[in-house]
């Protein structure tokens, strides 16, 4: 059986005029988030945070995500995505434009939640 854990990923997100990424590798534990702003953060997950962030993959079955998910509303300032992933089995991609995957919320709030950004503030 072949390990098919996600080792690296980059995940976009935006809207309202204000834009993220976070870029995670497993191998350095760094978690950064650059803001659209030019800002930058970077934190060391822990052996504990580390595992959170694997099982909320794994939970929210990020690797068999679909590459586009679209609506047929049209939704003004919205909220724009894109997931690109690393594992042993190679490369991924998904986006969307105010559609998402089903549990595409357990890695999206769990991704603010490590730098403390309130919904609030990112809308």
């Amino acid at each position: 059986m072949s390990d098919n854990h996600i080792h690296q990923f980059r995940y976009r997100e935006s809207g309202m005029g204000e834009e993220q990424l976070f870029t995670w590798t497993a191998a350095t534990r760094e978690l950064r988030l650059e803001e659209g702003t030019g800002e930058e953060t970077i934190i060391l997950l822990s052996g504990r945070q580390q595992q959170e962030l694997t099982r909320r993959l794994e939970k929210a079955k990020v690797i068999d995500w679909q590459p586009v998910y679209t609506t047929e509303w049209l939704i003004l300032d919205g909220t724009d995505w894109e997931i690109r992933w690393s594992n042993p089995d190679g490369d991924g991609t998904s986006r969307g434009s105010n559609a998402f995957p089903d549990k595409w919320e357990l890695l999206r709030d769990w991704l603010y939640s490590q730098f403390e950004i309130r919904e609030e503030e990112i809308r």
